[in-house]
Parts: structure tokens; C-alpha cells; sequence
């Protein structure tokens, strides 16, 4: 799909890779709804695009809310006559010890990375259905969803969970409704700062670098623009760069 002129709901769009991929997005012509739960910075990052000739609105969605979800769909229909492209990048990463007595962070950890996406997705395909087929859905995962990762088993497990939701929908294809995940390596994101500077030179040592979001989003990019792509896994890897893991070969 050719992004020029169509209209893309981006979620976690006010910051790192969701901002990254609406600017991007937007410099190829596409009109722009940043969905995100940040209000001030949600608002700015509409209005940077608008500053820079975009077309774009901003909705405060919080994704754990399904009328929130169906919310944003209905914006973007009313500001500018339908939806083509969906971006379900909200996410959050694992806080504290989930086995320690007590421990119920991993809930929300759950509910964000794995539930949200899901009920998303359901609600863009019903959209899409509606205006008579077609549209592009991406949904962004992590390499945490294709390896183990000790430090964070939640996160892995909703990530994995997000994989395997989507390479699930390829069948979606024949009616001209792609969806396709995008795994990447650790990224330079305001959630992955959140660490601290020990924690992101951790990752430093472990995968060689971080990846910055205009990687990612060139990468979304891709899946978007190739019509071909339907229930694929792309990875993005600090030292392999863009490639995929998976491509679904029919049934």
C-alpha cells in the first residue's frame, strides 16, 4: 500500500517509535492520528506534523479501554473519511518481581502488550470490514517474542503472544486485510530510558548497540508498502538491521 493519501491511527504515537514512524509516515503523504494516553505530548506531536504541512489530529486513547479503541477509529473516520493503516505500538514494559508474594504488576504489563493489541486488531478488521475491505494493521511485538528472556518472563510472553496473534491472521488476506508484526532488537524509547543508563548499557553489552526508532519505523514502513506481506515477522536487529524471520508460504 502506498501511504501517500491514506489515513494511519498510530497508538503510543506521541513518542519514540510510534512518533518516529508518524513522522515518517506523514513525510510520504499520509495523514496522521496519534492515539496515545500522553495528552500534552500527543497534542504537540500532532502539531509538529501539522507545523511541517501533515495533515493530523491527535485523541487521547488509552488502550486498556475498548471504547477508547473504537473511539479513535470513529475520530479518524470523522476528521478524515476512513481508516487505511493501523499501528498498535502501545506498549509498556515488566515492572517488579512477579513472583515475589503480592506481585500483580504483571496485570497491566499483560493487559497492554498483549490484550490491547488484540482487542485492537479485532476492532480495525471490523472497521475495515465495513468500509468494504483493504487496509494494512501492524502490530508491533519484540524479539523478547521470538527468544527467551530471563529478566522479564511477562513481557516475553505477551510479545510471543502478539507473534503468534498475528502470523494466525494471514488468513485475513483474501479480503485484502494484511497483518504483520515487527519484532525489533532493544531501541532507544523513553520506556527503555526509563531503566536508567546501567540498564541500556546492559543492552549495549549484550545485542553490540540500541537501535534508534527511525530504524523500527522504517521497517514498518516496509510491511506497509509491500502488498505481499501478509502474517509475516519482520526483526530489527542492531546488527543485522531488517529482515525476516517468518513468511507465511499459504496453506
Amino acid at each position: 500500500m502506498d501511504p501517500n493519501e491514506k489515513v494511519a491511527i498510530i497508538t503510543g504515537g506521541a513518542s519514540g517509535i510510534g512518533l518516529a514512524t508518524a513522522k515518517l509516515l506523514a513525510s510520504r503523504g499520509a495523514r496522521i492520528v496519534i492515539a496515545d494516553v500522553q495528552t500534552g505530548p500527543g497534542e504537540q506531536a500532532a502539531a509538529d506534523l501539522e507545523a511541517s504541512g501533515a495533515q493530523a489530529c491527535f485523541v487521547e486513547t488509552d488502550v486498556l479501554e475498548r471504547a477508547h479503541l473504537q473511539h479513535m477509529l470513529d475520530v479518524a473516520t470523522e476528521r478524515f473519511g476512513r481508516v487505511d493503516i493501523a499501528y498498535n505500538n502501545a506498549g509498556v514494559s515488566e515492572s517488579g518481581d512477579f513472583l515475589a508474594p503480592g506481585a500483580d504488576s504483571w496485570q497491566r504489563c499483560l493487559a497492554i502488550d498483549l490484550k490491547a493489541v488484540i482487542e485492537a486488531t479485532q476492532l480495525e478488521v471490523q472497521h475495515f470490514r465495513k468500509q468494504g475491505g483493504g487496509g494494512v494493521i501492524i502490530n508491533t511485538a519484540s524479539m523478547a517474542g521470538l527468544v527467551p528472556v530471563s529478566p522479564s518472563p511477562i513481557y516475553a510472553a505477551a510479545k510471543a503472544g502478539v507473534v503468534h496473534f498475528t502470523r494466525s491472521m494471514v488468513h485475513l488476506g483474501t479480503e485484502g486485510i494484511r497483518v504483520n508484526v515487527i519484532c525489533p532488537q532493544y531501541t532507544d524509547t523513553p520506556m527503555v530510558r526509563a531503566g536508567g543508563e546501567a540498564a541500556m548499557e546492559f543492552m549495549r553489552r549484550e545485542v553490540g548497540g540500541i537501535l534508534v526508532p527511525e530504524q523500527i519505523a522504517d521497517g514498518v514502513l516496509m510491511l506497509i508498502e509491500d502488498d505481499t506481506k501478509a502474517g509475516a515477522v519482520m526483526r530489527v536487529t542492531f546488527r543485522k538491521g531488517i529482515e525476516y524471520w517468518f513468511e507465511h508460504r499459504g496453506r
